[in-house]
């Protein structure tokens, strides 16, 4: 997407845009054909930023206010105007990024033509030394392995995620699965409103048509994004968007060559290039001060920063043998992290990690290798082949530094679960303590309990839970003296917490 020149009003905010777009401080003209906004959202919100996002029903102008919630006296932060121009290159979706913001102030965002108006909210976080409470969410997997959207219910999970009122929502990969299918009779009896597209890993999808592969993708996205549920909670949640391996195809890597699954398979690029392309479209992602990178940190006052990896774009082969050549985050990825959680003042850091760290993961890992971290302790190639080598190299560079109240979260293994980890790489006798938070799917086939663990972190099973949909919540609390506590829970559809998820952790200083 090009990006034009921020540009800068007398009120000190400046709006950097994702497409081309109009901005403009007061009313904006609409376009003389009339269309209807979709939906409106928020993400990648700073202390003094966000990216707004907003997406009709095909080409022309969105106007998209932001206003101030009680605004206080003639000082306060006026309404701005953003137009916004929908192409049919990006799904008729547009972002731009507002900075200059106030610290901890909420907005009603409307997305306006003279066809309709969606609202939705946002907030900046609070400012790096505010001492506040923050409640978020943490999901992924939407729409996998044919269970899809339900004709009555659709995906209600988010209903009740919704009414827990979280501050932001970590969305943690596979948001679709371009390489499924939504038929009408799904697993189990399930029955689907069917989405009219192919799994872009059909035979009958040609990888070198990148129209055709563009528009595979967009289908996937529209029809997750149809649903009420789903658009409601986005509409009121700020959202840290992460793509995992089914925004493009199971267990896939942007650079590779080709998709080992089908290694014959020429024009494999392409389908890598429009996977990407198309996840940016959907979700509003501060590309502008990253570069174009998508793994990135926000701090969210003093109890808090996140740090988003990016797991697909760097990494090495799955099949490659796992050792110092070996990388799942690229040097400068791993660089940044290292950096970022070793500087970190912040009393926990939260990392989400789009693969888990001990639960061993990977299609056919026998023959293609595994996909996330672990090695797993099969007794075939498999066990050779996990990204180890580069956790323990950052997990020693940690434990040096001792960082401490470190959580890492995770879904993608379609189960819940708590683990205890415990690493003392430098034999000091002051191990490295941290947790990983499993939680998922949202909606999405369901697996039993762990049934293996790689042992190389020493795990300690604290929670495990199978066959549910379910979503993670984390509440900080500040206490007394300066410390905060850290409550998890795993919750099911309802919103109601899973028997024995509760999980509460004191900050160690």
């Amino acid at each position: 997407m090009a990006q034009s020149a921020p540009i800068m009003h007398d009120h000190k905010l400046s709006i950097s845009l994702a497409a081309t777009l109009l901005v403009t401080a007061g009313a904006a003209t609409l376009a003389a054909a009339p269309i209807q906004p979709l939906t409106v959202a928020c993400g990648d919100v700073t202390a003094d930023a966000f990216v707004v996002w907003a997406q009709a029903d095909g080409p022309g102008t969105l106007v998209v206010d932001l206003e101030p919630v009680d605004p206080v006296g003639e000082r306060d932060t006026p309404t701005t105007s953003l137009s916004l121009e929908a192409t049919a290159q990006h799904d008729f979706a547009a972002q731009a990024r507002v900075s200059g913001l106030p610290a901890g102030k909420r907005f009603h965002v409307h997305a306006r033509t003279d066809a309709g108006t969606v609202t939705g909210h946002c907030a900046t976080a609070p400012a790096a030394d505010a001492s506040v409470a923050v409640r978020f969410q943490i999901g992924g997997d939407v729409g996998g392995q044919s269970w899809c959207r339900h004709p009555e219910h659709g995906y209600r999970i988010f209903e009740s995620m919704a009414a827990r009122e979280p501050d932001f929502f970590i969305a943690n990969g596979d948001l679709i699965y371009a390489d499924g299918i939504c038929p009408a009779e799904g697993p189990d009896g399930w029955r689907n409103i069917p989405g009219d597209f192919p799994s872009v890993s059909d035979p009958s999808v040609d990888w070198h048509d990148a129209a055709t592969v563009r528009e595979v993708f967009f289908a996937h996205w529209r029809y997750n994004r149809a649903d009420r549920h789903l658009r409601a909670y986005l509409a009121a949640t700020p959202v840290y968007a992460q793509w995992d391996d089914h925004e493009v195809a199971n267990d896939f890597g942007a650079a590779w060559s080709d998709w080992p699954a089908a290694e014959r398979r020429t024009g494999y690029a392409t389908v890598a290039r429009e996977g990407r392309d198309a996840f940016l479209a959907y979700n509003p992602i501060d590309t502008e001060t990253t570069q174009g990178k998508l793994y990135r940190s926000a701090r969210w006052g003093r109890e808090l920063e996140l740090f988003v990896l990016d797991g697909r774009s760097y990494r090495s082969r799955n099949d490659q043998i796992d050792g110092p050549d070996k990388t799942l985050l690229g040097a400068e990825q791993r660089a940044w992290l290292v950096d970022g959680l070793t500087r970190s003042t912040a009393t926990w850091k939260v990392v989400s990690s789009n693969v888990p760290l001990a639960v061993p993961t990977g299609s056919r890992s026998d023959r293609f290798g595994r996909d996330g971290f672990a090695n797993g302790t099969a007794d075939d190639f498999s066990a050779r082949t996990g990204f180890e080598h580069e956790l323990l190299g950052i997990l020693a560079e940690l434990d040096r530094a001792r960082v401490r109240n470190l959580v890492f979260v995770v879904t993608d293994v379609h189960l819940a679960a708590s683990l205890r980890h415990r690493i003392d790489p430098n034999g000091d006798g002051d191990a490295l303590v941290f947790h990983e938070l499993v939680s998922g799917p949202l909606h999405a086939g369901r697996l039993p309990t762990l049934q293996q663990l790689d042992p190389t972190l020493s795990p300690v099973i604290l929670f495990s839970e199978g066959n549910l949909f379910n979503f993670g919540e984390v509440e900080i609390v500040p206490e007394a003296a300066g410390t905060s506590r850290l409550v998890y829970t795993v919750r099911d559809p309802d919103g109601r917490v899973r028997p024995g998820s509760k999980l509460e952790l004191d900050a160690r200083p």
